[in-house]
C-alpha cells in the first residue's frame, strides 16, 4: 500500500475562478453604423440597458358597434334610394313675379319631371332649359326639398316702357320689359315712359320688338334730358333705320338725337347753345343735335 501514493490535486488558489471569459464572435462589430454617441441616438436620455416592448391593442367593441350600424345605415339609404318611392317627386312650390298656377305656365316641365327621383335630379340642367324657354325670366333657381318637394324661385326682367306700334292707319299698345321683350298688350302703365315705333307689322306678345342696346339708348336719353335740363319728356320716337331718337319735350319741341353718337357730346352742343336758345320759355320747333362739326357744337334749331 505504500508504494501507491494517493496524488491529490492541489487546490487552485481562491482569486482564480472556474467560469471562463466567453466572448461573442460578434462582439467586434459595431452595433451603430452612426458616429454619434449612443446618448444623442436616445433622444438626450441615459441608456438604461432595458429593453422595452410594446404592442398595439385590439380594435374596441365600440368601434366595432359604429362601424357596423354605419354600414347598415348606409345599406338602407341606397335601398331606399335605388328601390323605392321614397324620394319620388310628389309636390312642386312656384314663387315669381307673376301669379300663376302650378299647372299654367310651368305645365310642361312639371309633367316631364314628375316621379323623377329628387336624388338625380339634375337642377342646373332644368335651370337653362327653363330660361331658354322663357324669355322674360331674369334669374331662375331650383332647390330640393328632401324628400319629394321641388322649390322653384324666378323672377322675370323689369317693365320699363309703353310701346305704341303703328302700322300704316292701326296702333296697337305693348309694354316691354328691360330686353325689350313684349310682356304684355293692350295694357299701357303712365308710371312708364312712352316710345312710339312704326313698322310693317304689328308685333306679337313674347317677342322682341327693339333691341337690348338701343332700349337701353333711349331709355338714357329720356332720364339724363330731364336730369340735366329739368323738363320732362312726353315720349321718345323710335327710327330704326334713320339711327335716330326723337325726344318729345313738355314745352312741345323735339329733341333730334343720332344713336351712332355719344348721348354725353350731343347734350354738351345743347348746353354750350344754351346762351342762343332758351329752351324753357322759347318758341321751339325742334333742335338738331345730330349734325357733327369740327369743333363739334354745331346745333342746328327751327323756331
Amino acid at each position: 500500500m505504500a508504494l501507491f501514493k494517493s496524488r491529490r490535486r492541489k487546490p487552485k488558489p481562491l482569486g482564480s475562478s472556474h467560469i471562463q471569459e466567453i466572448r461573442s464572435p460578434y462582439s467586434h462589430r459595431k452595433i451603430f453604423s452612426n458616429k454619434k454617441p449612443l446618448k444623442k441616438l436616445l433622444g438626450g436620455k441615459k441608456y438604461s440597458g432595458e429593453l422595452k416592448l410594446s404592442y398595439k391593442k385590439g380594435i374596441p367593441i365600440k368601434k366595432i358597434l359604429i362601424f357596423g350600424l354605419g354600414g347598415i345605415l348606409i345599406l338602407v339609404l341606397l335601398y331606399t334610394t335605388l328601390f323605392t318611392n321614397f324620394f319620388l317627386i310628389k309636390h312642386w312650390k312656384i314663387y315669381g313675379d307673376d301669379i300663376i298656377q302650378e299647372n299654367s305656365k310651368f305645365e310642361e316641365f312639371l309633367k316631364v319631371n314628375e316621379n323623377k327621383n329628387i336624388v338625380f335630379l339634375d337642377t342646373a340642367k332644368i335651370e337653362n332649359t327653363i330660361k331658354s324657354q322663357y324669355q322674360e325670366i331674369k334669374n331662375i333657381r331650383i332647390k330640393k326639398n328632401y324628400p319629394d318637394t321641388i322649390i322653384l324661385e324666378y323672377f322675370n326682367y323689369p317693365e320699363v316702357a309703353n310701346l305704341y306700334n303703328f302700322v300704316g292707319e292701326t296702333q296697337k299698345k305693348f309694354i316691354i320689359d328691360e330686353i325689350g321683350l313684349i310682356t304684355q298688350q293692350d295694357y299701357e302703365n303712365p308710371n312708364l315712359p312712352y316710345i312710339y315705333l312704326k313698322t310693317d307689322k304689328v308685333f306679337e306678345l313674347n317677342t322682341i320688338a327693339i333691341p337690348q342696346d338701343k332700349l337701353d339708348y333711349i331709355l338714357e336719353a329720356i332720364y339724363e334730358y330731364e336730369e340735366i335740363f329739368g323738363m320732362k319728356i312726353l315720349s321718345a320716337g323710335y327710327k330704326p333705320r334713320e339711327r335716330e331718337v326723337h325726344l318729345k319735350t313738355e314745352r312741345n319741341f323735339i329733341i333730334w338725337l343720332d344713336t351712332r353718337l355719344s348721348l354725353q357730346d350731343q347734350y354738351s352742343k345743347l348746353k354750350k347753345a344754351m346762351g342762343e336758345l332758351n329752351i324753357y320759355t322759347g318758341s321751339l320747333e325742334y333742335i338738331d343735335l345730330r349734325i357733327s362739326s369740327v369743333n363739334g357744337d354745331r346745333v342746328i334749331f327751327k323756331r
